[in-house]
């Protein structure tokens, strides 16, 4: 099983569906339902926790766009993982906790209250969505392994 590093930056949850998200230190990681506290947990079992890159956050800047990770309503932000080139089925150890890759992440109409062209920049680069396989508590500064899914699926 081969692994690449990477480290958890930022833990952000949401009292409400479509609202900004608040950064936390650390968070408790619920197998099979999300991260406690977070307006998403236990709606959708392959959308448990969303995963957003700080480089990608930084670029936005760089062009111009007013984006925080809070604005983005991401939970878990990482750092030194290209999370699109991870395929459907790759699992992120993060502690004792795994999640496991079961979509990319699409970006929503909420963007738009950002700017108008932050959807259309990122169709295709706007994150993963996974499912929390293994519980446990994370905080920011963690490290994240990238361990090669056992059954890669390729994404439509």
């Amino acid at each position: 099983m081969s692994f690449r590093a990477g480290k958890l930056t930022g833990i952000f949850i949401g009292t409400r569906k479509g609202a900004a998200k608040i950064a936390i230190e650390g968070a408790e990681l619920v197998a099979g339902h999300g991260i406690k506290g977070d307006s998403h947990a236990g709606r959708d079992a392959d959308r448990q926790v969303s995963l957003f890159e700080s480089e990608l956050l930084g670029t936005l800047r760089a062009e111009g766009f007013d984006v925080t990770a809070e604005k983005i309503s991401a939970n878990l932000i990482t750092e030194n993982i290209r999370l699109d080139s991870l395929a459907v089925g790759t699992r992120l150890r993060i502690g004792s906790s795994v999640i496991e890759i079961s979509e990319p992440r699409v970006p929503c109409r909420n963007l738009t209250r950002i700017d108008n062209r932050l959807p259309k920049r990122l169709y295709g680069n706007c994150g993963l969505l996974g499912r929390i396989t293994a519980g446990g508590i994370v905080r920011a500064g963690d490290s994240i392994e990238v361990l090669t899914a056992e059954h890669p699926q390729t994404t439509a």
